[in-house]
């Protein structure tokens, strides 16, 4: 009884301020006639999680604790996500869509300075070494990344596309990777008994450096790449396997399934981004 009623106390904050960020975006979304909002998204996600990988995977600044799923380790990625994926990109792309000035982005930082302390206070987040006035600072220079790139993308500018595409690819293949080691179907990391830290240092890197493969190869039309890459992204991971890197749970249907739908997505994010370049 204690521990659901633990659950529940540490589960609303997140799934609320989640659902206020959803609903946001969509209603603002919609009234929004730029064409490139999905992109602009993704986008910021990616580079929120490029963000969070070295100071929450790597160098553990901060833990949160929603509570949502059994595994600590799980649990905790999903705050982080959460917090990546929707709360701040959402915000950061709404400003930048809006042409939001200063006093805005200073005040959205400061409601997030606000949420942070409150969480602290709530003990569903914990910081070790970062400290809430760091949030301040990165978060005000991601708001202005935000709007140089956005500008850089409506200017077609072809290092823009390029990231935007990598970093949308990166988003999407990291999350799958999560969802597939939630649900058991794939881990990293060397032995038997090797912690879930260790997958969510590898798992990143892992699809960061696939992400690029991807990128590259849906430059090319055809459906030679497609297989060709299909196949490769088949032999490296039994290559992986082999080192004992990963190991891939029940049969190779999820394999074969992810890495078709990545290089599917991948093409697909490459024509819509240089749609009436």
């Amino acid at each position: 009884m204690v521990k659901n009623k633990l659950v529940k106390k540490n589960s609303i904050p997140f799934l609320l301020l989640a659902v206020v960020h959803v609903l946001l975006f969509v209603i603002f979304a919609k009234r929004s006639r730029q064409k490139n909002i999905w992109i602009l998204l993704l986008s910021n996600i990616g580079m929120a999680y490029l963000f969070e990988y070295p100071v929450l995977n790597l160098f553990k600044a901060y833990a949160y604790k929603p509570y949502i799923l059994k595994k600590r380790a799980h649990d905790q990625i999903l705050g982080a996500i959460f917090s990546q994926a929707l709360y701040v990109p959402i915000t950061a792309t709404l400003l930048t869509l809006y042409e939001k000035n200063r006093y805005w982005k200073l005040g959205s930082t400061l409601v997030y300075y606000g949420v942070e302390r409150y969480f602290l206070h709530l003990e569903i987040y914990k910081a070790y070494w970062w400290k809430p006035y760091y949030t301040v600072f990165f978060m005000n220079i991601y708001f202005y990344i935000s709007d140089w790139f956005h500008k850089a993308l409506n200017a077609k500018k072809e290092w823009a596309l390029m990231i935007a595409q990598y970093l949308s690819t990166e988003v999407i293949g990291v999350t799958l990777l999560y969802i597939s080691a939630v649900n058991r179907k794939v881990r990293f990391g060397r032995g038997i008994h090797h912690s879930w830290g260790e997958h969510f240092i590898l798992a990143p890197l892992y699809s960061l450096t696939r992400s690029i493969l991807l990128v590259k190869n849906s430059t090319k039309p055809g459906l030679l790449p497609r297989l060709t890459m299909f196949l490769g992204s088949l032999v490296a991971d039994m290559l992986l396997e082999r080192t004992g890197l990963l190991k891939l749970r029940l049969n190779r249907l999820w394999n074969i399934t992810f890495h078709a739908v990545m290089i599917i997505i991948s093409r697909i994010l490459y024509l819509k981004i240089r749609q009436k370049k």
